[in-house]
């Protein structure tokens, strides 16, 4: 879609600028902890002073680097909303009289608003593409400091993320995609009905079918409301896949890291360096799974614009 509406490589762009922002901000935290209570167990309060400094420093130069990248996504976002209503306002003009007749105007309505804005949030807003991108990027690093520190830990540690993804990314991803699907539909078919009740208001109340009319109302908005109830019980299940997991690896982890700390293998301020690696690799997990699933459910505006 970005490619029809040129403005591709102004977005590879913004993609790239905002790509390492989460694996860095993981090292810079990871570094810090085990730097810091290295510190504290050494007594030495001199190094401490200036890892808090040096940790103090980063994170204002990182999180003003992010505020700006960020701002000029929401131009980006701001502009793309606008290009794609005019992309669909030309594709309907493009369409022979004789189509555009044919097409109900609450699917229209449905398209140039609640689509437009679905897929303009797949390249715009967090949780879709940009935060997939920054997902892979910040598991890739931090799997990498995590195998260099400790491979076997790190192997615990994924096994009980790759259960995550694949759950979120088969299971509750595809069901989460089909029931938008049919929101999408349900919606445009009941804009439609209450325009055609509106419009045809006079006849309906000549001929005194208005309880015909209002019945069928009330059966569509009930299938829709059962739709939600699905949406919303998928979007549960997907939220707690993630704590259930993400405890049982962090109280093996930390067993595991107690042993290793009574046997004088490894320090404390170490353990925390891999809890650190470990939330990034969790966290890079949840974002890539999450983002997969958002993108699925949006990408339901999407394909209805393709189809213009």
């Amino acid at each position: 879609m970005l490619k029809k509406l040129g403005i591709k490589k102004q977005y590879l762009r913004l993609l790239a600028l905002r790509l390492p922002f989460e694996a860095i901000r993981n090292l810079i935290n990871a570094l810090f902890l085990k730097q810091a209570f290295e510190a504290i167990e050494a007594l030495n309060f001199v190094r401490l002073g200036v890892v808090c400094g040096l940790f103090l420093a980063a994170n204002l130069l990182l999180f003003t680097y992010n505020g700006t990248v960020w701002r000029f996504f929401a131009a980006f976002y701001a502009g793309l909303q606008k290009k794609l209503k005019l992309y669909i306002f030309n594709k309907l003009l493009a369409k022979p009289i004789e189509e555009i007749d044919k097409l109900a105007s609450g699917d229209v309505l449905l398209r140039i608003n609640q689509d437009a804005q679905m897929t303009a949030a797949i390249y715009g807003e967090p949780w879709n593409l940009v935060f997939l991108v920054n997902g892979i990027a910040n598991l890739i690093l931090s799997a990498i400091l995590f195998c260099v520190f400790d491979l076997k830990l790190f192997l615990i540690v994924l096994a009980f993320v790759i259960p995550h993804i694949l759950i979120i990314t088969w299971i509750v991803s595809p069901l989460l995609k089909s029931v938008q699907n049919k929101i999408q539909k349900a919606s445009a078919e009941l804009t439609d009905m209450y325009e055609s009740f509106v419009n045809l208001a006079d006849t309906v109340f000549l001929y005194d079918c208005s309880d015909f009319f209002l019945k069928k109302i009330k059966i569509k908005n009930l299938e829709l409301k059962l739709l939600f109830i699905k949406k919303a019980l998928y979007k549960a299940i997907e939220h707690a896949v993630m704590p259930l997991f993400g405890i049982m690896g962090y109280l093996v982890l930390m067993f595991l890291g107690a042993e290793k700390i009574n046997a004088g293998i490894i320090t404390l301020g170490s353990l925390l360096y891999a809890f650190q690696l470990r939330g990034g690799v969790i966290m890079s997990a949840n974002m890539i799974a999450t983002s997969i699933t958002t993108i699925s459910v949006n990408k339901a505006g999407l394909k209805r614009l393709e189809e213009l």
